[in-house]
């Protein structure tokens, strides 16, 4: 099965990876999973000590000083970004598909040079310029089990290289044609396109902060989050849109005990409305039911919950919409 699954990779990657993006397709797009986007630090003295979901920060490289207290010195950093993939409708074709993400900080040895910074790798044979993406299957849930996916040899490691994601000190957004992953992830049956972003050595033994940063769903500026674009065709020639468009919000926010989530869908679709916590547990679900186009409003009343951050995510056949509210008691 395996040896069928790299096959198939093989393929995919070529057919993906040489397929231009039509001037006539339809472009739609899905943000990545908050509670899936995180980083796994490791120490070699401890081995893996920290996962942190729900940051601002997805931080690759090298971390030690001059982060005070810190984590260990020369103790290092791989993130991991998930996509919910939607659902393509019969007649339409993915021509092809990006990744982006927004690199908003690169230090070397130490220090932000204002661009000219990029990592530097000093221990012999370790020496590196690229950050690279690995396409990996991590699952549901960021465990320390995860540190190795996307490492050669790893069962959960669907490509180990699947392209330079920066190498580069100056800020900005970073885009990766992801066609022949994504291909592979539906081939699987997969419901999640997920990665790994690390530099291709572990640390760099100096103790300082050889480190990109990358936002995540929690940035609070919204052309920063990690984001797939499709690019799509549709064979029969109709006007249809593939993706439906979704809004959604909360009133009151914060809010004690009880507060009103609105959304509007444009086409009928099963929709799907859930409540977690910030550890990614399921706290209750709101609505699991098919629903024609058109407004909706749901009342959550949280009075057997603590206070603090809660998200909310609306699933409809094809876009996932994240929203965050606060219960202050």
């Amino acid at each position: 099965m395996l040896k069928m699954i790299y096959y198939v990779l093989s393929i995919l990657l070529i057919i993906g990876l040489s397929c231009p993006i039509k001037a006539d397709s339809i472009i739609d797009s899905v943000y990545s999973v908050p509670e899936l986007d995180g980083r796994i630090l490791y120490s070699p003295e401890n081995n893996p000590i920290s996962i942190n979901n729900f940051t601002y920060s997805m931080s690759v490289g090298d971390i030690g000083v001059p982060l005070a207290p810190g984590p260990p010195a020369n103790s290092c950093n791989r993130s991991y970004i998930s996509f919910e993939l939607p659902q393509i409708l019969e007649n339409y074709d993915i021509d092809s598909v990006l990744i982006r993400l927004y690199q908003f900080e690169s230090f070397c040895n130490g220090s932000e040079l204002g661009g000219v910074g990029f990592p530097e790798w000093n221990i012999n044979g370790g020496d590196t310029v690229k950050c690279i993406l690995s396409h990996i299957d991590y699952g549901f849930e960021l465990d320390f089990n995860d540190w190795e996916k996307g490492d050669v040899g790893n069962p959960n490691t669907f490509t180990h290289n699947a392209g330079t994601i920066t190498n580069s000190g100056i800020d900005g957004y970073r885009f990766h044609n992801v066609t022949g992953q994504v291909l592979l992830d539906y081939y699987l049956n997969r419901s999640l396109s997920q990665y790994r972003i690390a530099f291709e050595v572990n640390t760099d033994g100096d103790s300082l902060r050889d480190a990109v940063g990358f936002t995540t769903f929690e940035s609070n500026v919204e052309f920063c989050r990690p984001k797939l674009y499709f690019f799509l065709s549709n064979s029969v020639g109709t006007d249809v849109l593939i993706l439906s468009k979704v809004t959604i919000q909360n009133y009151p926010n914060p809010f004690n005990p009880e507060t009103t989530i609105k959304y509007e869908i444009h086409t009928k679709s099963n929709v799907q409305l859930q409540v977690f916590n910030l550890k990614g547990q399921l706290i209750q679900n709101l609505v699991n039911e098919n629903q024609v186009a058109g407004s909706y409003s749901v009342t959550w009343n949280a009075s057997n919950q603590s206070s603090g951050v809660y998200v909310y995510k609306l699933t409809t056949r094809a876009q996932i919409i994240i929203g965050k509210c606060l219960l202050l008691r």
